[in-house]
């Protein structure tokens, strides 16, 4: 019986999901301190500039990757089983023929 491959699918959701939570903990963070400045008159901070322009492209295309990469990982994880079912039966089934036992 062959060893199961790993599915390339579960490191990029673990990636873009690690990557996610830390844009979407910052995109917070920016929200509220735009709400809520301690100071006016400072700048703004550079993660909060670079958050107030490219926050919300940033959050939705991680949440592209990551639907298409669950889509992906399912999808293998599913064919991967397939395959495995169907070389278990072709496996009993030779077994039976070469012992003279016939199995459904």
């Amino acid at each position: 019986m062959r060893r199961k491959r790993a599915n390339p699918f579960y490191a990029v959701l673990g990636i873009v999901g690690f990557l996610f939570t830390i844009t979407a903990c910052m995109y917070c963070l920016s929200v509220l301190r735009g709400i809520r400045p301690t100071d006016p008159a400072a700048p703004p901070h550079a993660l909060e500039t670079l958050m107030d322009r490219y926050g919300t492209p940033l959050l939705a295309g991680q949440i592209a990757v990551l639907a298409v990469a669950t889509f992906g990982a399912v999808a293998l994880d599913h064919f991967e089983g397939e395959r495995a079912r169907r070389e278990r039966d072709t496996e009993r089934q030779a077994a039976a023929s070469d012992s003279g036992v016939e199995h459904p």
